[in-house]
This record gives structure tokens, sequence and C-alpha cells, in this order.
């Protein structure tokens, strides 16, 4: 990717007692008091102003790929700069943008920029490929799509004509995509001067897509104020992080993990470390050379350093805080971590449709397979099939209330009403909690897949693979992965009087959809296991013929 330009000329505050006596002065913004025609207004890139205003000259950045680091001077200056380019182009409070890129200084300017000026971010993964793409696009109705030209001229550029409501593309990286802007001209001739427009609480500030079991994606719609107040939960009580701390992940921004790893350390004014695309041995050697003081992943990122760690090969003293979170964490794996690392560590809960964290590992204090503790804000119910809550020690499924819900799908009043009852979320989890008051996750929704910490629906997958045309009928399922937790298999019955070869069909869905929700294993059978009424019986695939 393009460089950003580190010798851009930033204004600051004269003095520190400047920034000091600004910071005060803009509090209220943060704090959700600053009020507009009598209602409270807010914006989530105040917790960036903020820090550029108290310590401008702080480390806001660091990229591992170019080694470049901006401060929170600079990095306030490009939002503003970035914001002011989307302005030009026409963009408004409540319009969607679409961001495409890996890890990266750019992505989180981006992310910024977009809030200030009041615009929804959607981010997606930038493994997704053209049917995926267009979806999401064309559901939100984006505006402008910024994009990392590489990976969009591979596996969107052919379906940006079939987006009525896209007028813009930026360019990050070369070669720039043809009919884009550069990302880094709009930098280098922006403006520096921005004003950060208020927003009400629930106004939406990001679309997080997230799967179903059926039917197509589903945009969460999540706003300032969930996105604010889980920032704060995770900067001020989860991650034991400071304001000269240096956080760092291996999980992708487009991820409601972005709220924890990037937002949660934001707020406390530490330096964030980014790299494009996590690999266990740069990771470990990032940990040693920028002296990390805290690292999360999920726990395939784990088990891979786990394996790759050397002491006399990596210098980690400066490391002392471990997170988890995205799938179940082995607690054979917990103490190892700890032990191997010298490293506290802290399991989390939460969702997409949580803004993130709802429980959490108290640091010293965890149990293992516990997911902690019901975070300060949150209330917690297991419940029966009746919906009355259950006692300790018994089986319900959890439902969720607190300051992260999300307000609704974008455009999907039925499937919001589905979750969300009287303000609860039904998060579908089976759970039960002790009479210490620490959750359990004891089963998930059967049909979802936790694969490396990415979630994979089986109905996505399973729609490629009827697109074949030598396939019959097809189900996945995840099965058992040393390393992942759990990969994709499909069971395929084809048609009468056809052949293929199991990475025929492979390759064709990894020419179509991102490479983590291929299956890794395709199996041909004579018939699928069906009920009387001609249903595919996916309970006994995945119980009884695994």
């Amino acid at each position: 990717m393009k460089n950003l330009d580190p010798s851009l000329t930033i204004r600051m505050p004269a003095s520190l007692c400047d920034a000091q006596l600004c910071k005060q002065k803009n509090k209220s913004k943060i704090n959700n008091t600053n009020k507009k025609n009598g209602v409270k207004s807010l914006n989530l890139s105040n917790i960036v102003k903020d820090n550029a205003m108290w310590r401008p000259g702080a480390t806001a950045i660091i990229s591992t790929d170019t080694d470049v680091k901006y401060t929170y001077g600079e990095f306030d200056s490009l939002i503003n700069r970035f914001g002011n380019a989307l302005l030009d182009m026409g963009v408004t409070k409540g319009d969607r943008v679409a961001i495409y890129l890996p890890n990266s200084p750019e992505f989180i300017i981006a992310h910024f920029a977009i809030a200030r000026i009041g615009a929804i971010a959607v981010p997606f993964n930038i493994m997704y490929k053209g049917q995926e793409i267009k979806y999401i696009l064309n559901n939100a109705g984006v505006k402008v799509l910024i994009a990392a030209a590489r990976e969009a001229g591979a596996n969107a550029a052919g379906v940006l004509p079939q987006i009525p409501t896209l007028e813009r593309v930026i360019s990050v990286g070369e070669p720039v995509l043809a009919g884009s802007v550069s990302f880094a001209d709009l930098l280098a001739n922006g403006k520096d001067e921005l004003e950060i427009v208020d927003c009400a609480p629930d106004d939406p500030v990001s679309i997080l897509y997230t799967s179903g079991t059926t039917g197509q994606p589903k945009g969460a719609m999540l706003t300032h104020s969930n996105f604010l107040s889980n920032a704060e939960l995770n900067g001020t009580r989860v991650l034991h992080v400071n304001d000269q701390d240096l956080f760092y992940t291996g999980t992708p921004f487009c991820h409601i993990f972005y709220v924890l790893t990037v937002l949660g350390p934001i707020y406390a004014g530490a330096g964030i470390v980014v790299s494009e695309r996590f690999m266990p041995d740069k990771t470990l050697e990032n940990i040693a050379k920028y002296r990390v003081t805290h690292y999360a992943g999920v726990p395939t990122m784990w088990i891979y350093m786990l394996k790759e760690y050397d002491p006399q090969k990596y210098d980690v003293s400066a490391w002392r805080f471990a997170q988890s979170a995205g799938a179940s964490m082995p607690g054979e794996h917990i103490r190892t971590i700890e032990e191997t690392f010298g490293v506290g560590f802290c399991e989390c809960y939460g969702s997409t449709e949580t803004s993130s964290t709802v429980t959490f590992g108290r640091l010293g204090h965890g149990k293992v397979a516990s997911i902690g503790p019901v975070a300060p804000g949150y209330r917690i119910k297991v419940i029966g099939e009746n919906g009355i809550a259950l006692g300790p020690e018994e089986v319900g499924e959890l439902v969720v209330k607190g300051p992260g819900i999300l307000k609704g799908y974008w455009e999907m009043p039925d499937a919001t009403r589905e979750v969300l009852q009287d303000g609860w979320l039904r998060t579908g989890d089976l759970c039960k909690y002790d009479a210490d008051g620490y959750f359990y996750i004891v089963d998930r929704k059967k049909d979802m897949i936790i694969c490396g910490g990415y979630n994979i629906y089986p109905r996505e997958v399973e729609e490629v693979l009827y697109a074949h045309p030598q396939i019959f009928e097809a189900v996945v399922v995840g099965i058992p992965d040393k390393d992942k937790g759990e990969v994709p298999k499909a069971y395929i019955q084809l048609k009468e009087g056809v052949e293929a070869e199991p990475q025929e069909v492979i390759a064709f869905c990894k020419e179509r959809m991102a490479a983590y929700k291929v299956p890794r294993e395709v199996e041909f059978v004579r018939q699928l296991p069906k009920s009387p009424t001609g249903k595919i019986l996916k309970r006994v695939i995945r119980d009884e013929w695994k």
C-alpha cells in the first residue's frame, strides 16, 4: 500500500497547558453533555480530538509494514484532511461510505473521518470477492468506496458498474484503480481544519454485515453512543491500558473486534500498532521491536504464536496483557500463554450486535472456560424456552440489555424484531452461570462455524455450491481442527450421471468467496439424510456423520 506522508505540516496547540485547557473545554462532547435543540449530541471522533489536544506529540499509530509513526496531532489533522475530501465529494450526514481495506493507518483515518462528518462507515473484509462485495454495496446504498487498489482491481472492479448509488471510488496503494482518485493525494491536498458534526446518540456510525443461518447477510446498525460506550468500557475497565501503552492486534479492523482493539485503546490515549496481515513470526518480531505492551487475537493466532515462540529470538519483556475473543479459548492454552509470555490473560464475550464486550474476565481473577462476569452497564439473563430467567448452573439462552445493543438491522425490520424484544437481545447462545456470577457458554447456534475467529454461516457457502452445474444438493457443517477450532466441510450429492473431483469443487468456491469460507474437505454422498417432509437433516450430518 502507498505510504502516507509523515512530513505533513500539522497544526498543534502552542503548549501542553493550551492542550489541557482545550481538553477541558471539549470534555463535554465525549461525556455526551453537548446539547443542540434540547437533544444530546456527540461524535465518536472526539476521542481522537481529545487526545490531540491533551498530548499532541504522543504516539497514535505505528505501521509495522512501513515503520512510519503518527502522533495524535498528526492523526487528528489527517482525519480532518480526509473528512474535508469526503465533503468535497458531496458526502453528507447519513451517507454510507464503504471501507475495503486491510488493517492499515488508512483504515483508521478513514473510519474516524467518516464519523467526524456524520456519515456512516460500511467496512467489510478484504478477502471478500465479487458477489459478496456487490451485495453489501447495493444493500447499504453506498455512495463512496475506499478500496485497496490491488484487491479492488482483482475482486471488485467487475461489479462496481452494478452499484447504482456508487458515485466515487478512492484507491489506496498502487496501481490506482481506473476512474478512482488517490487516497494519498486527497490527504496531501486536504485542509487541516474541519468542524465536527454533532450527532444524536442513536445516529448510526457504522453498518457491519453479519450473515444469518438463512437468507442474505444483515447490516447491523451501530451508533455513536454504542461505540463510545464500549470504547469507554474497554479503555477504562477491560484492557488495563494507559496513554503510554502500545496496543497490537492481528484481528481484522472490519470485525467488531475493532471496538475493543482500536477504539478502546484510543479512548485511553494509547498507541495502535498496525500490520496488514497476521503472521506469527512477524507478530512476535513486532512485539519485540516496538516494545508492545498489549496484544489481542483469536485463539488460532495464539496457537500459532505459541508454536513459533523462542525466548532466545524474541524479547517480549515489555508485554504484559493478552486478550482473546471470537471463539472459546481452551483452558490449557490460557495457562500456557500466561507462563510462556509472562502476561496476564483476559477473555471476553460479545458480538456484532452488542458492539463488542458484554462480559470479561477480571485480570488475575479469571476462571478457566468462563467468559467472566457481566460488564458494568449491562444486564444479562439466562432464560428457558418459556422466557423465564433460570438460576445458577441451569442452561438456557443468553439475552442481553445494555448501551452497546444495536439499533437494528439495516432495512430489515422483521429481522430486527426477531432479535430485539423489549430491549433485550436474543443472542442464540446457550449459557449458564455459577454462584459467583461467572458465565459459561455451553453451546451456540448449531449451524454457525467459527473458523480461526471468523464466523462462517453454512447457508452462504451452500448457495455458492448450488451454483455449481454438477451439484444436486449440498450441506456444509463444521468439523474439528486443532489450529482453527473448526473448518467447513461440504457433503455433496451430485446430479445423476455426472462426476466431479473434490479439488474441482474447492477451486470453484475459491473463485467466488473469501478463502476462510471455502470448504476444506468435500465428501460426495449418494443421498443426504432427510425428514419425512423432505428437509435435509443437518443435525444428523453434524452429530453422526463426522
